[in-house]
């Protein structure tokens, strides 16, 4: 183990292992596959499988963990090595699993989640979406193992209602626009685990998340949310580039954790679950004054400079509000506000030693 254990994001991770909530005893003894290990929310979970580990005393109760990786030393650099990690290669460009020792639970994290690359790449970002996706549905049925695919909201368009959305609900998404390459791909994802649990009999789920982020969001971040923090770091003003009208909800990757381990233990296969917390739905507008108020020690003001070029990376749609009774249902609570959300993300950024 190569983080620290004073780090936020190792933290973060206790914090979760902790959690009698999470139907650890499901995971105990098994083996969970994970892509996209060193991303955002895959290191979230390997971390807190570790965590769980270190708090446990007999070893036949640990999770062992398969990080499926495009860069095998970037991934021992993050978790070390030996111990309850193998590292194999894996991108989702050249997806294939052949070969791969079993795992009893697999979750596919590796995605493209950049919004710009959403436009300026679509091709790949379709590609390596919808690649990966079934990739990781054929290993787990040849293995018999449980999956989890993670998507996204954005698979609900523009949605008109100011009720929260169920999952078997939905809006316009128009399939001719290149900013949708990611949502219309991340669509056919959710097709294929429906299509192998119903053909195949595979035990495949649907994660959809609200963003999410805290400790471990790299400082160089291009989602709004990572931008508004690094401006109070940096002593900067927020500026929007549209008129922050647009309203969402959040998750922590705490919580994220928590309920991705739920969704995999316990949910139904065949079903998308909503994964986010509803106490975190504000306007961009808001969040950024919150933000600056906040961690702007008084030097960040929030300034609006509309900008109809840029504004083509964003999400169209002015509500997306998730009903979460589905995975509510299976024991699951998020926990962690949208200020601590905050915190923790530049807690790390301090420890690690930017932006300082």
């Amino acid at each position: 183990m190569t983080v620290e254990k004073n780090a936020p994001l190792w933290q973060g991770a206790v914090w979760v292992a902790k959690q009698d909530d999470v139907p650890w005893h499901e995971l105990e003894g098994k083996t969970v596959a994970i892509t996209g290990a060193t991303g955002l929310i895959g290191k979230t979970l390997v971390y807190s499988l570790l965590a769980h580990n270190e708090l446990v005393d007999d070893p036949a109760r640990h999770v062992r963990v398969l990080a499926l990786v495009r860069n095998v030393e970037r991934a021992k650099s993050l978790f070390g090595e030996g111990g309850d990690v193998t590292f194999l290669h894996w991108d989702a460009s050249d997806p294939s699993a052949e070969g791969h020792p079993s795992a009893d639970f697999v979750v596919h994290c590796a995605n493209m989640t950049d919004s710009a690359s959403f436009i300026e790449r679509p091709v790949e970002v379709i590609e390596t979406t919808t690649n990966g996706a079934r990739s990781m549905l054929e290993y787990a049925r040849r293995v018999g193992a449980r999956v989890l695919v993670l998507s996204t909201m954005e698979v609900y368009g523009q949605y008109k209602s100011e009720d929260p959305i169920a999952e078997d609900q939905g809006g316009f998404l128009d399939a001719m626009s290149v900013r949708n390459s990611y949502p219309e791909a991340k669509r056919l994802d959710e097709a294929l685990v429906a299509a192998y649990a119903s053909e195949f009999g595979t035990p495949a789920v649907v994660a959809r998340l609200a963003q999410t982020f805290g400790p471990g969001v790299a400082y160089d971040d291009r989602r709004v949310f990572a931008e508004f923090a690094r401006d109070c770091v940096e002593g900067k003003d927020i500026t929007l580039l549209t008129t922050g009208k647009k309203r969402n909800m959040y998750l922590s990757t705490s919580d994220a954790a928590t309920g991705l381990l739920t969704v995999l233990a316990k949910g139904v296969p065949g079903r998308a679950y909503n994964v986010a917390n509803d106490d975190t739905i504000c306007s961009i507008r808001e969040m950024a004054q919150q933000v600056a108020d906040r961690f702007g020690d008084g030097r960040t003001h929030v300034e609006v400079k509309v900008d109809a070029e840029a504004a083509k990376r964003f999400r169209k749609g002015d509500l997306l509000r998730l009903d979460t009774t589905a995975v509510r249902s299976l024991g699951w609570l998020p926990k962690v506000g949208l200020m601590d959300m905050y915190a923790s993300m530049i807690d790390q950024w301090k420890h690690d030693g930017k932006g300082c």
